[in-house]
């Protein structure tokens, strides 16, 4: 059976990343990703390739300051998912990773559709499988309801918008309102 495993990204594996990156999230959940780029480049988090063996099979995208770590995306290729691969990443990266970590999923109980909020409940569901837990807050983030979870220990309101306004741009807190 083939190792499963993540890295920092590699040259080689940024087309394929870029590829990955948009077509696993809605447009209204995507930054530019040269902005991804940018942070990595600037220490403000991390691009990971998912490996299965030596095959790029996801992507782990992080924004990281000194007391946190959120999971920004995670994407596992449509022909590598149903085999524990997302599974085994996030118990290797929970372990690994010394900071709370925390993760926004869409609200399922905002989604458009029937279609839409089956797929939302099934992310949610599998992260709740692996271990993560929901806040008792929801966030407005930049028009879009989230529920965020966490692993490891609860995090506030404030630590989240924290991690957001020192990873990514000034101002930011104009596009993030807590939702109770």
């Amino acid at each position: 059976m083939a190792k499963i495993q993540y890295r920092a990204i590699i040259p080689e594996e940024i087309e394929y990343v870029r590829e990955l990156y948009e077509t696993s999230f809605p447009d209204s959940e995507k930054k530019p990703f040269d902005a991804i780029v940018r942070i990595d480049r600037e220490d403000k988090g991390n691009m990971y390739t998912i490996l299965k063996g030596e095959e790029a099979v996801g992507l782990l995208f992080t924004l990281e300051n000194d007391e946190l770590t959120l999971i920004d995306y995670f994407a596992i290729d449509p022909n590598a998912q149903n085999g524990q691969v997302g599974s085994k990443v996030l118990r290797t990266f929970f372990e690994e990773e010394e900071k709370p970590i925390v993760l926004e999923i869409e609200n399922p109980e905002k989604a458009e559709d029937a279609e839409e909020e089956f797929i939302r409940k099934k992310r949610e569901a599998f992260y709740l499988r692996n271990g993560l837990k929901i806040m008792p807050y929801r966030v407005d983030l930049f028009g879009v309801e989230m529920k965020i979870l966490t692993y490891g220990e609860t995090i506030s309101f404030e630590q989240y918008l924290k991690v957001l306004q020192d990873t990514l741009f000034e101002g930011v807190e104009k596009y993030v309102k807590e939702v109770k």
